[in-house]
């Protein structure tokens, strides 16, 4: 089952909160696109030592579960020993970027119904192209965790940003810290 999979990369003591097991379990079902770009990870611990090489406590206040097409990580912060199923969703990107995406596990998947090719990416003021392909997700939503989704990302990453204000900081406070250059 593809859900302990995922599991199994979490740090120890983590959760598997209810939306990832929702998106594994609509992967398992329906197989990919679940939307846009997004694929769910099972290579999470390799991504964070890539992300905080040499510094296993920093690597275990992230939950990895997804990834983009451009290699972009998609985890739960568990800041501050917070619960899985209370983390935020952050995005590592691929090129450098560092963004709150949604409050909890359950926002990110309102966020992933939206449809959009790449959340680091796209503009989410506006409605996804492809808004009608992620239809069978947002259905599946609906059924399992009885959320609507959005025509627009930008009010679920907006509330994000304003409670979690300090991952960019947090992450290059570490990285000017311990990395050369």
């Amino acid at each position: 089952m593809l859900a302990n999979d995922v599991h199994s990369k979490f740090p120890p003591g983590a959760g598997l909160p209810l939306g990832v097991r929702t998106l594994c379990d609509y992967l398992d079902a329906h197989g990919y696109p679940i939307s846009g770009c997004f694929e769910i990870s099972t290579i999470g611990d390799q991504d964070m030592a890539a992300w905080f090489p040499n510094d296993e406590a920093m690597q275990q206040q992230f939950a990895v579960f997804g990834r983009g097409s451009t290699g972009s990580v998609y985890a739960l912060w568990l800041r501050e020993g917070i619960e899985a199923d209370k983390a935020p969703v952050v995005v590592l990107g691929s090129e450098g970027e560092m963004l709150v995406l949604a409050t909890n596990c359950s926002e990110f998947c309102r966020l992933l119904g939206c449809g959009y090719d790449e959340l680091e990416w796209d503009d989410l003021t506006n409605p996804s192209p492809e808004w009608e392909a992620a239809q069978p997700l947002r259905d599946w939503l609906k059924a399992r965790l009885n959320v609507d989704c959005p025509h627009t990302g930008e009010d679920i990453v907006a509330a994000a940003t304003s409670q979690y204000p300090d991952f960019e900081d947090f992450v290059r406070q570490w990285q000017d810290a311990n990395l050369d250059g």
